[in-house]
């Protein structure tokens, strides 16, 4: 073998430690700087990996932001009311906002064989109480203030009078906080015909599904006040809680339908 050739296989050795001495230098001045750039403490790398590592996500929703983006649907549909709205006066339609409605209130009118439309007219003539009194037909002591949001009639016809949402002159302090439904009545026993009681029943579950309420947001005159109305269900308590079954169950059937 010449001389050549043995110098020819020795110079890639020598190309191989170099090139693995720069490495080390290299890798080492790497390690250095590493370190010195690191921080000094734990709660320094901490804050290190947090800001290198942490993904920013959107806040998680609260419960109530959750409530507002979930719209409630109702399933109880119109049981066929008539719209005739009392002129906004002081005496029967003050045109006052309620307050969050809670309360749906059932009463019975105190005149026996009266129709809904009788008593939705005379609730409109309380306007002019103003008139009467200023001519001296009525005193104010004799003027009255009363209404209802709704009206039900013998045959079941129902006539709204003060939209729900607005006060009506029906339930004394809770006239803020709830919407009453006035029934007429044959007789002195306050007993309902059937075509009220079902338009009745079918109106209150319009109504508690409309402010979604529950049970217990169905009261009597008599829970607000003491008084004897809605007469025939404050003397039959288990009439007035089969009458509290039957709206629940008829807001049942109308959600099982609409599913």
């Amino acid at each position: 073998m010449s001389r050549n050739t043995e110098k020819e296989k020795r110079k890639p050795k020598h190309r191989h430690v170099l090139v693995w001495t720069v490495t080390v230098i290299l890798t080492a001045a790497a390690v250095a700087l590493l370190l010195y750039m690191l921080p000094k403490d734990d709660m320094d790398i901490d804050a290190l990996l947090n800001e290198t590592f942490t993904i920013e996500t959107e806040p998680p929703q609260t419960e109530a932001e959750e409530t507002e983006e979930t719209e409630h649907v109702m399933v109880v549909p119109d049981p066929g009311i008539d719209e005739q709205l009392l002129t906004i006066n002081d005496w029967s339609r003050p045109g006052e906002a309620c307050d969050t409605i809670t309360n749906v209130v059932i009463h019975y009118l105190a005149n026996p064989g009266t129709t809904a439309q009788q008593n939705h007219d005379y609730f409109e003539s309380l306007k002019d109480n103003d008139e009467l009194i200023a001519s001296g037909q009525i005193t104010e002591d004799e003027a009255v203030y009363m209404s209802a949001n709704f009206v039900i009639g013998i045959e079941g016809e129902i006539i709204e009078c003060v939209p729900p949402g607005e006060v009506a002159y029906a339930s004394n302090s809770a006239n803020h906080y709830s919407v009453s439904i006035e029934n007429c009545h044959v007789d002195t026993t306050g007993q309902f015909t059937e075509e009220t009681y079902e338009s009745l029943v079918k109106l209150t579950a319009y109504l508690v599904d409309m402010y979604d309420l529950d049970r217990d947001s169905i009261i009597r005159h008599y829970d607000v006040t003491g008084k004897m109305c809605p007469l025939y269900y404050v003397e039959n308590e288990d009439k007035w809680e089969a009458f509290k079954d039957d709206v629940m169950a008829y807001i049942e059937e109308c959600r099982a339908a609409a599913e």
